[in-house]
């Protein structure tokens, strides 16, 4: 009797091990969900732009990634969204051709119809301005000084998005009254009409 039970318990072990597969999909999303969401995550910069590359293991049907990027690391804006169902472990790429100038920091995230939202590490890149657009002074009271070889469509932003104001620049040497704006620190975005460029810097307000 004892025998066969000791038969009838190895017989259910067997059988429990063979049903769960090394491929299971149970298996794949209690990995995916407990460990790291993406198996590498790198942003280079090249020629102005900057070059997303990620990988991420096997993904629901129904999710996808979104890309985000940030001034400041807290306030993030969606730069695209992509299908995440495509491959398994498949390197998806992003190209930003809009880096602008100073400190840009991008973060990816999975989301899907679950609710659920994962994300990558945050990546910050390092940009120069180019020589030929200047703007001063820097803290600045009221007037600030504006140099470009090219038409400009300029926007004031706060930390929060919200724009202040929006003005045209004509090549050259322009002055703008900013007497508008509260004190604090606000975003310059400047975009080059001719060639499109955007160009993004912190800009203080003194009074």
């Amino acid at each position: 009797m004892k025998q066969l039970q000791l038969w009838f318990a190895s017989a259910f072990l067997c059988c429990a091990l063979m049903g769960q597969a090394p491929g299971d999909p149970s298996t794949t999303a209690i990995s995916s969900e407990t460990g790291s969401a993406f198996s590498f995550f790198t942003v280079t910069p090249q020629n102005g732009q900057a070059i997303l590359r990620w990988s991420a293991p096997p993904l629901k049907s129904e999710d996808f990634f979104i890309v985000e990027r940030s001034t400041d690391a807290q306030h993030f804006e969606i730069l695209s969204a992509m299908d995440a169902s495509v491959g398994i472990d498949s390197v998806y790429s992003l190209v930003d051709n809009a880096v602008g100038s100073g400190t840009m920091y991008y973060r990816i995230r999975i989301a899907g119809k679950d609710g659920q939202e994962r994300y990558s590490k945050t990546i910050n890149m390092r940009t120069v301005t180019s020589p030929e657009f200047r703007f001063y002074p820097n803290p600045v009271d009221k007037l600030l000084i504006i140099r470009s070889p090219h038409p400009l469509s300029v926007q004031v932003m706060d930390g929060y998005g919200a724009i202040w104001f929006t003005q045209e620049v004509d090549a050259g040497m322009q002055i703008i009254n900013v007497s508008v704006l509260q004190k604090g620190n606000y975003i310059l975005k400047a975009t080059d009409k001719s060639t499109n460029t955007v160009i993004s810097e912190q800009l203080v307000k003194n009074n």
